[in-house]
């Protein structure tokens, strides 16, 4: 689907779509989680080297190779809206994420850490898969993975993050970047990794 029409494009409301799909976008929202999980598991000033190399090899680099890509007009937007576009994009991000993960382990990084990374691969692959022949919205995808896998990190106090995959989701519709089924599909993907990453990562008995 292509982006908003002509007609709406300056509406308020489109607006504010538009700056909820930019603040909680899929690269904004990891990289917190993922800082999050290294910040909580492993001790200061051994998390903010553990966090640093979660966060460039999962988001950073990839979000820059996206930018560059958009830059020399390879890619229609750094949201990658063209679902063509996405499959080099995401198998690109599977290996700058693998990379990350094996420094990770050398680093012997904490078990919440890794679990953390490793549901984010089993996310991208599973974008991936979809998207060859479908556009699943991995806006709605992060966002519940990311809220769902707050409740893992910090219990009940994470509650009120459940708001964001709406507000989200609603975006997404709101700009015609996704249908509604499209978003719902995205939705359920990231509460089963979401959840996957609660039951992985609580403390082994």
């Amino acid at each position: 689907m292509s982006g908003p029409s002509t007609a709406r494009i300056g509406s308020t409301t489109d607006r504010l779509a538009a700056t909820v799909s930019e603040i909680f976008a899929p690269a904004v929202l990891l990289t917190l989680f993922l800082a999050a999980a290294a910040l909580q598991s492993a001790a200061w000033p051994g998390s903010v080297l553990l966090a640093a190399v979660a966060v460039a090899f999962t988001t950073a680099l990839p979000l820059l190779g996206v930018l560059l890509l958009v830059r020399r007009g390879r890619l229609v937007d750094h949201h990658i809206s063209d679902r063509r576009q996405r499959s080099p994009v995401l198998a690109g991000t599977l290996v700058s994420i693998g990379v990350g993960l094996a420094l990770l382990v050398a680093l012997d990084a904490p078990r919440l850490l890794v679990v953390a990374v490793i549901c984010t691969v089993a996310g991208v692959v599973s974008v991936l898969v979809v998207n060859l022949w479908w556009k699943l919205s991995a806006h709605s995808a992060v966002a519940v993975f990311v809220a769902v896998g707050a409740l893992g990190l910090v219990g009940v106090s994470a509650v009120p993050l459940m708001l964001v995959p709406a507000a989200v989701g609603w975006s997404r519709v709101r700009l015609s970047a996704h249908t509604p089924g499209q978003v719902v599909a995205g939705s359920v993907v990231g509460a089963v990794i979401g959840s996957a990453f609660a039951l992985l990562a609580a403390p082994l008995p």
